[in-house]
């Protein structure tokens, strides 16, 4: 005999309810990242394998095929964290940028850490301790070698994806508690600002 909680559903009613739910916020996410003007895309600061599923469906212009792209990009939508990036889609949309100040202290870090390499990264750690010197310095390696190189930015933008990330945990970790933020943190964000400058 099914187990029901209050309302009479049985957990698999309650679980296809949930995945249903999960399925139309991401169609409803997928629906309107493909009509976005594409510099709003680029300012969500997605990862490249989403960027480049949403960029394929939007390049179909038959409207069933475009259909069937967009359902295409809610399924790869439901990998990442919906709520988030609704959030980041809502601001980008009503300021022009995805937290600016933020983006411009990532920024700053990501040049800084490109130009000073360990230094940096020790002084990134000390700030943002969710992440670790090896990991920051392998990230670094590759965008210095693409930049020596001359390729396309790839490894630059994931560095800038992994800075935005940590700074991220941070600012998540100061507001439950768990890890206040300091005056010192904000002055190692402020000297990196007025490195780049």
């Amino acid at each position: 005999m099914p187990i029901n909680d209050d309302e009479g559903q049985s957990r698999r009613q309650l679980a296809k309810k949930a995945q249903k739910t999960a399925g139309d916020r991401s169609a409803k996410l997928a629906r309107e990242l493909m009509k976005v003007p594409k510099t709003t895309l680029d300012r969500l600061g997605l990862a490249d394998d989403v960027r480049a599923v949403i960029d394929r469906a939007r390049g179909v212009t038959a409207q069933v095929a475009r259909r069937r792209e967009e359902r295409g990009v809610a399924g790869v939508l439901r990998a990442i964290d919906l709520r988030a990036l609704a959030r980041r889609l809502a601001s980008v949309q009503a300021t022009g940028a995805a937290e600016p100040r933020q983006f411009q202290r990532a920024e700053a870090w990501r040049t800084q850490l490109i130009v000073d390499g360990e230094l940096a990264a020790v002084s990134f750690v000390k700030a943002h301790p969710s992440t670790t010197v090896p990991e920051l310095m392998l990230l670094i390696a590759k965008a210095r070698s693409e930049r020596d190189t001359g390729k396309p930015p790839g490894a630059a933008r994931a560095l800038f994806r992994h800075v935005v990330a940590a700074m991220e945990a941070t600012a998540a970790g100061a507001t439950a508690g768990a890890a206040p933020v300091g005056d010192d943190e904000d002055a190692v964000e402020d000297d990196a600002l007025d490195d780049d400058e």
